[in-house]
C-alpha cells in the first residue's frame, strides 16, 4: 500500500510539473502576466504638459487659427507613437451661418490585428461660457472639458505604443472635432450647431477606416473631463452596463475608490458616445457629473489649469492602461498569473506530503 500511495503522489507531482512547464512557457511569451512587467507606466505630468500645450494655442473652436493650430500639433504628437494617422475631413453649415472646415484625427497603432478598441476624446473647446456670470459670449479655455481628455490620449498611445505587441488588437485613438458647440441654456456655441457632430461625421464615414467583413470594433470608450479636482464619474446610462462593470471595477482595483465608487451617481449625458453605441458598438462615456458634481467650472472660464489635478489625469490613465492589459493580450491573460501561483503552492505541499510519506514508508521497512 506504501509503495501505491507513492506512485500516486509521484503521477500527481509529474502532472503539477507538466503544468508549471506550461504555465513557464505562457510567462515567457507574455511578459504581462508577471506582476513586475503589470506595473504602470501612464505618466500625469506628460499628460497635464500636454494639456497646456493646448491651452497655448488659445481657444480651439473651428473656424480660428488656434483650431487649425492645434489641430497639426495632435497629429505631430501622435505620428511619433502610432503606426497609422487618417485625417477625417468634414464641413458644417448650418442654415445661413458659413461653412466651418473640421476634422477627426485618428492614430492607430496594430493595424493587421482584426479586433478594434476605440478610445476617444474631442479636442475643440467651447465658443461661450454661457454657465459663467461674466463674458458669457466669450470662449472658455477648456482646460478639462476637452484639454484632459486629449492630454490623456496622447500619453496613452505613448504607453501602448511600447506594449503593442503584446496586445491581441488594435488600438484607436480618436480625437474628436465639433463637439461642444451645442445649445445650452439659451446659447449656441456656434450658432445653430447640435452637440457632437464630429462624432457623428466620423460614424457616418467610419467603414472608410476598417473593414467591417474582417475586422470587429470591440468597443469604444470616452475620455471627458477627466482631468480635474476630486475626480468621480457618474454611471452614465447611455453607456454599456458590462463596459461600465469592468472598467470601474479595474479602478477599484487600483484602489481608486472614490474615483469609482460602487453606487455613482447615474446620469444621460448626449455626448460623442451616442452615435458610436447607434452603430452597434458596446460603448462608455467616463465623464463626472458636471451638473451638480464637486467640479462645478463646466463651460466657464476657470476651466482653466489651476483647476487640473495631476492626480485625476493619473486615476484615469493608469485605469485606462491597466483595463487595456488585463483584457486584451497575447496569450495568458493576468489570472493566469494567480493560477500559476495557486499550482505552485499545490506543487509544494505534494512534495512535502512525498517527502514525509517517503521518510515513514523507509522507517517501517527498516522495523
Amino acid at each position: 500500500m506504501g509503495n501505491t500511495y507513492l506512485e500516486y503522489l509521484k503521477n500527481h507531482l509529474t502532472l503539477a510539473l507538466l503544468l508549471l512547464f506550461v504555465f513557464s512557457l505562457s510567462f515567457t511569451q507574455n511578459p504581462f502576466v508577471s506582476a513586475k512587467s503589470h506595473s504602470l507606466i501612464f505618466n500625469e505630468s506628460n499628460a497635464y504638459n500636454h494639456i497646456s500645450s493646448q491651452l497655448d494655442f488659445g481657444f480651439r473652436v473651428p473656424g480660428t487659427t488656434a483650431h487649425n493650430n492645434c489641430a497639426d500639433w495632435i497629429y505631430n504628437q501622435i505620428q511619433t507613437y502610432v503606426d497609422e494617422v487618417d485625417i477625417h475631413d468634414f464641413s458644417i453649415q448650418k442654415e445661413s451661418q458659413p461653412s466651418y472646415y473640421c476634422q477627426n484625427i485618428l492614430g492607430k497603432i496594430n493595424t493587421n490585428k482584426s479586433k478594434i478598441v476605440i478610445l476617444g476624446a474631442h479636442w475643440d473647446s467651447r465658443n461661450v461660457a454661457e454657465k459663467d456670470t461674466y463674458n458669457q459670449s466669450q470662449p472658455i479655455p477648456g482646460a478639462n472639458d476637452g484639454g484632459s481628455g486629449v492630454g490623456v490620449l496622447i500619453e496613452l498611445s505613448r504607453v501602448f505604443s511600447l506594449y503593442k505587441d503584446n496586445l491581441d488588437c488594435q488600438i484607436w485613438f480618436l480625437f474628436l472635432d465639433a463637439e461642444d458647440q451645442g445649445y445650452s441654456r439659451g446659447m449656441y456655441g456656434l450658432e445653430y450647431w447640435d452637440w457632437s457632430e464630429g462624432s457623428k461625421k466620423f460614424v457616418e464615414d467610419i467603414e472608410e477606416f476598417y473593414d467591417s467583413k474582417s475586422e470587429k470594433i470591440d468597443s469604444f470608450i470616452l475620455i471627458d473631463m477627466v482631468g480635474g479636482t476630486d475626480l468621480q464619474f457618474i454611471r452614465e446610462t447611455n453607456s454599456d452596463a458590462i463596459l461600465h462593470n469592468q472598467i470601474f471595477r479595474e479602478g477599484r482595483k487600483l484602489g481608486y475608490n472614490s474615483a469609482f465608487p460602487f453606487n455613482p451617481t447615474e446620469m444621460a449625458v448626449i455626448d460623442d458616445h451616442i452615435a458610436f453605441r447607434d452603430y452597434g458598438v458596446p460603448v462608455i462615456d467616463l465623464i463626472i457629473d458636471f451638473v451638480n458634481g464637486e467640479w462645478d467650472y463646466h463651460h466657464t472660464h476657470s476651466d482653466n489649469l489651476d483647476n487640473i489635478d495631476p492626480t485625476s489625469l493619473k486615476i484615469i490613465g493608469q485605469t485606462i492602461e491597466s483595463y487595456i492589459k488585463s483584457n486584451f493580450i497575447v496569450g495568458l491573460p493576468i489570472w493566469g498569473y494567480y493560477v500559476a501561483v495557486f499550482s505552485i503552492g499545490i506543487l509544494v505541499t505534494l512534495l512535502i506530503v512525498y517527502f514525509i510519506q517517503k521518510k515513514k514508508i523507509k522507517k517501517k521497512e527498516k522495523k
